[in-house]
């Protein structure tokens, strides 16, 4: 029978509210609860139903006071590095919200400090366990629309961030997710990077980004094409879409279909036919309240939970780690910085090796 764990839950706004209650409904233990601002972790704990549960302000304090078999981190970006490193130090096996924390340097410093090993963190970034996403790389993998010649990932919210949200602005911010998916189904990085930041009309927000819409451009050494598409202005729902042309067919998945509403996984070919491998997955209702992601990606984070308890029961390596989200870091600060500078194109070198990567990226002027 499959061990019970004791989490602790670190940083418990919405999203850190959510994973709390994905592993509840999984059967596993809210063994502590905390957050900078202690009446949050308070609230939480009532929240998600955890009256006996003690509460923290301090992730050096959770980690002393509390037997814990692994951590999720969901801490406010800048303090996602600071608030999980006593748990790395300790051994305990940490789910981090993306990205590693808003500073590059930072980030590199952290990955330099902890390492590299890919069984001790692994990131929130829950696209790649992504029913619909998965299906499409096994597709891509198989070769079946042929060599990529493009690629177009789409993330649009439906409504601004919260009061309370931080951001450094809507390319690092949004732009992380669709950045790691594009590595991910392209099994290659960019090597160029430009980008534009634009303000959509009747928009007001609580949080300055820099603008509400922005398209990232890029290329990759095989000369392949990219675009990702941002914004927070997409009346009809959340919208998440991409589109992979290759030599020999195209790739859509997701296209919006209302919201929520089905997942389609479209494959056309070069005759303009719906290939048998096309499917449609269905998104998860709820009651109630919810976070504006969580039909769209609901089955994610359960598989990535799910993924997250098996590798570290056998010792096997996390999907999705520190190495993967500092290269999708590296990507959007190159695209930040080209839509500061007006569209200016930004080069990306990479190397697996992270002082390596950290020279190139200083050396391409991105760590300034």
């Amino acid at each position: 029978m499959p061990r019970v764990f004791r989490y602790g839950l670190y940083g418990v706004g919405r999203i850190g509210r959510v994973h709390g209650q994905i592993v509840k409904e999984q059967g596993h233990a809210i063994a502590a609860i905390g957050d900078e601002v202690l009446v949050a972790a308070e609230e939480a704990r009532h929240a998600l139903g955890e009256p006996s549960a003690p509460v923290f302000d301090d992730p050096t304090a959770m980690l002393a006071d509390s037997p814990l078999d692994a951590v999720i981190i969901s801490s406010h970006t800048k303090d996602h590095a600071r608030d999980a490193r006593p748990f790395v130090e300790a051994g305990i096996p940490v789910y981090l919200e993306k990205p590693l924390t808003s500073d590059l340097p930072e980030a590199f410093d952290f990955v330099e400090s902890v390492g590299t090993d890919r069984t001790i963190i692994q990131i929130g970034l829950q696209r790649r366990f992504d029913e619909a996403l998965r299906h499409a790389k096994q597709l891509l993998d198989g070769g079946l629309i042929g060599d990529i010649r493009e690629i177009r990932s789409i993330l649009r919210d439906q409504y601004p961030p919260p009061p309370t949200y931080t951001s450094r602005g809507l390319i690092i911010d949004m732009g992380i997710h669709v950045a790691d998916e594009a590595i991910w189904l392209l099994g290659e990085y960019p090597d160029e990077v430009w980008a534009r930041m634009y303000n959509a009309k009747q928009y007001d927000s609580p949080v300055d980004e820099g603008g509400n819409t922005a398209f990232v451009g890029f290329t990759t050494k095989a000369g392949t094409i990219g675009r990702l598409d941002l914004s927070r202005t997409h009346a009809s729902g959340y919208n998440n879409e991409t589109y992979v042309i290759g030599t020999e067919g195209t790739l859509h998945v997701g296209r919006f279909s209302g919201y929520p509403g089905p997942i389609p996984v479209e494959l056309w070919t070069n005759e303009g036919e719906l290939h048998e491998a096309s499917t449609v997955f269905d998104m998860t209702t709820f009651d109630g309240d919810y976070a504006e992601f969580q039909p769209r990606f609901h089955r994610a984070y359960q598989r990535a939970h799910r993924g997250f308890r098996d590798a570290v029961d056998s010792g096997q390596p996390f999907a999705v780690t520190q190495n993967d989200v500092l290269s999708a870091q590296v990507f959007v600060e190159a695209a930040h910085l080209s839509a500061l500078e007006e569209g200016k194109g930004r080069r990306f070198d990479h190397s697996d090796d992270v002082r390596e990567f950290r020279r190139l990226t200083t050396v391409n002027g991105l760590l300034a």
